[in-house]
């Protein structure tokens, strides 16, 4: 290999690790803010270390076809130690920050599908059904009327 296309893998393999460290900081905020269970958390633990494994290959493939080098998991890791270093605390914030502003927005859609759509629903039942109201109450008073309940035998 020539030296530009070492220096070029070398770089790829620097952002590969870059990026893991993102995708990894942004699952940790995930499970953070939403908690899962042991089994959950286990399965997507497996799921990250998957997508991890796929982003791997792939950066190796286009960058060097796939030859593992020393300087290849030296890139890596300096990826990721410079990103954990530099970056990390900034991007944390910024998935909260993210992951905030969508619960907000799923909130305020549940409210406007709510007054739009719900409480019409419900008011419109409720003045159809409000003449019910009246005729519901005397058939059960002319019902009971008509057919009063057996006295209760107190000889058992």
């Amino acid at each position: 290999m020539q030296f530009n296309s070492q220096v070029t893998s070398f770089l790829i393999t620097i952002a590969t690790g870059i990026l893991l460290g993102v995708l990894f900081d942004g699952y940790r905020v995930l499970r953070g803010t939403f908690r899962p269970k042991v089994l959950t958390t286990w399965f997507t633990d497996l799921l990250y270390w998957l997508l991890a494994t796929v982003i791997v290959f792939f950066a190796l493939v286009i960058s060097n076809w796939g030859e593992l080098r020393f300087y290849v998991f030296l890139g890596i890791i300096s990826g990721v130690v410079f990103y954990y270093r530099l970056l990390s605390l900034y991007m944390i914030r910024l998935f909260s920050v993210v992951i905030k502003l969508i619960k907000k927005t799923i909130v305020l859609i549940k409210r406007i599908f709510i007054v739009l759509i719900i409480k019409p629903v419900l008011l419109c039942m409720e003045i159809i059904g409000w003449p019910f109201k009246f005729t519901n109450r005397k058939v059960r008073i002319w019902y009971h009327k008509k057919y009063p309940k057996p006295p209760i035998d107190e000889k058992k």
